[in-house]
């Protein structure tokens, strides 16, 4: 099989149901064409492969992203084993491929055993099969970690093999100081900026929007966010994420008495005003429909992200944030947000330069140069 007849395998896809996971697909899509390859060429390997009917060639990665004991779960933990040896199905497919492109995000964070099961059962094979692979690998932009032991020497192990490792927050960088790594924004903060310029930015009419979710180690999450949506008597509860269990955005707002108004998408079709989002790519989305938003940031990534935009003093920690500041925040958006939109204006250009640089490095080792 030549090189025009292999596929480029996408790894460590999720779920369109989730609308950040779908979005980070569609984005490295869209990269990819950029670095001169046809989304036809592109085979994605998704734990809810059922959600992506719009992909010419989906396949299911070994996981279970309902996190639930059944056959898939089996399947996950028998290619998990499988690829500690060197051995599986999945390896024999990746190994087969042109290039391997893992899609960004941060689905690589084992501080918990609960997260540590998840990094071994959902992405273990994928990774361990991009690290011992004879064709390019490449991990678009990245939050890894922490890594906790028992699987930290491991999972690093495997990182340190692959031949390019971006990595979307400065924290990662420095704790996985591998010559494969260099830092860069994530997929969707560069998509911004490159498309900042014919961004329309609606006037703020309309209910403040708010995206929650269920965070564990949160325990006065909810006390917080009510004290905030009472401080916000015009606003509304968006959906982000529609799955399976406490990840699904809908039983999180059942739970804590919160009524939902319905999907982000769309309500961001309809006027409304800035935007509090825990999600990170639910804050990104509400960016590329020009809403101003204020970040609640749990992990890494999220700080990383709004740094990279150049308003980072308007992210706050999810677990330790004062209603009353973020209140005041959106209101003075509500009354004038030109100079939160000229500081995005202002890391535009670099942003869409990031993404010209990684299609390059991209597209230079889809055709081996040997000069990276």
């Amino acid at each position: 099989m030549d090189d025009a007849t292999r596929p480029i395998s996408i790894v460590h896809a999720f779920s369109r149901r989730n609308a950040g996971d779908g979005l980070l697909v569609d984005l490295t899509l869209e990269l990819l064409t950029d670095a001169g390859v046809r989304p036809e060429q592109c085979r994605v390997y998704a734990l809810d492969p059922e959600s992506f009917p719009d992909l010419a060639q989906v396949e299911r990665a070994p996981g279970e992203p309902a996190a639930k004991p059944s056959f898939k779960l089996m399947h996950a933990a028998a290619e998990a084993a499988k690829a500690g040896l060197g051995l599986g199905s999945l390896r024999r497919k990746l190994h087969a491929s042109r290039a391997i492109v893992a899609v960004g995000g941060g689905y690589l964070v084992g501080d918990e055993p609960i997260r540590q099961a998840g990094i071994m059962l959902n992405h273990f094979a994928q990774l361990a099969a991009a690290a011992d692979a004879p064709c390019p690998t490449v991990y678009l932009p990245q939050s890894i970690g922490p890594l906790d032991p028992p699987t930290a020497s491991l999972i690093e192990g495997k990182l340190r093999k692959i031949d390019r490792l971006w990595v979307r927050d400065d924290e990662t960088a420095s704790e996985l100081p591998f010559d494969c790594v260099e830092r860069a924004p994530d997929l969707a903060v560069m998509k911004l900026g490159r498309s900042f310029a014919n961004l329309e930015i609606p006037p703020s009419q309309g209910p403040v929007v708010l995206v929650g979710r269920d965070l564990p180690r949160a325990p006065t999450l909810t006390r917080d966010l009510r004290a905030l949506a009472d401080s916000l008597p015009n606003h509304v509860w968006a959906v982000q994420a529609e799955t399976e269990g406490k990840r699904d955005d809908r039983e999180f707002y059942r739970r804590s008495g919160f009524e939902w108004s319905g999907r982000m998408s769309e309500i961001m079709r309809a006027p409304s005003g800035p935007v509090v989002s825990i999600r990170l790519h639910g804050a990104i989305a509400a960016l590329l429909a020009g809403r101003p938003v204020v970040h609640l940031a749990y992990e890494r990534k999220g700080w990383g992200a709004f740094e990279d935009l150049g308003i980072a003093d308007y992210v706050h920690d999810v677990r330790h944030f004062d209603p009353k500041i973020v209140a005041d925040q959106i209101v003075a958006l509500q009354n004038d947000a030109s100079a939160y939109w000229d500081a995005i204006k202002g890391a535009a250009n670099r942003l869409s330069d990031n993404w010209d640089g990684i299609a390059q490095d991209l597209s230079a080792r889809l055709e081996n140069r040997g000069d990276l």
